[in-house]
Formats: C-alpha cells, sequence, structure tokens
C-alpha cells in the first residue's frame, strides 16, 4: 500500500502532537520538581529557624528534688477519681 499525501499528513500531524505533548509533559515534570524543592527549602527553613529560637530560649529551671509525685485512684460509682497525696481529704 503506498502512501500519500493525506496518510503522510496524518502520520506527521500524530507526531507532532506526541512531541508537543512529550514536551508539555516534561515542562509539568519540572515545574513539579521546582515546587517541590522550594517547599522543601521552605520547611528547611522553619526547621532551622526554630532550631535557632530554641537555642536561644531561656532554660527551664529544675524543679526542687521532692521526690516522684504519686497519685491515688479510686474507682466511684461515677467513673475513677485520681487524687494527687496533697489534695487527699479523707
Amino acid at each position: 500500500m503506498t502512501a500519500n499525501a493525506v496518510d503522510f499528513g496524518s502520520a506527521a500531524l500524530s507526531a507532532f502532537l506526541r512531541a508537543a505533548g512529550l514536551v508539555v509533559l516534561a515542562i509539568g515534570a519540572a515545574l513539579a520538581f521546582i515546587f517541590a524543592f522550594a517547599a522543601a527549602a521552605i520547611v528547611g527553613l522553619m526547621v532551622t529557624g526554630a532550631a535557632i529560637a530554641m537555642r536561644f530560649w531561656p532554660r527551664r529551671r529544675r524543679a526542687p528534688a521532692a521526690g516522684p509525685e504519686v497519685l491515688e485512684a479510686r474507682r466511684t460509682p461515677t467513673g475513677w477519681v485520681v487524687e494527687t497525696v496533697a489534695s487527699r481529704k479523707s
């Protein structure tokens, strides 16, 4: 079967559309990588800023060494009641 002008034009148009689609796909992938890199850079800057801020943040003062706090729990008809030793009234 011989190719005529219509078949050649159709094949050329199909090849052009495939090439154009590939170019659009490549541009879209490049834009996606650019936006992903920008987002990663922004998150990295935020983490770095938080680390620097925490470095200069005032330290917590240690609580006086009074031993571990003991909680007491008892079951009531309405549910559980948890009391510290200081708030116990029995």
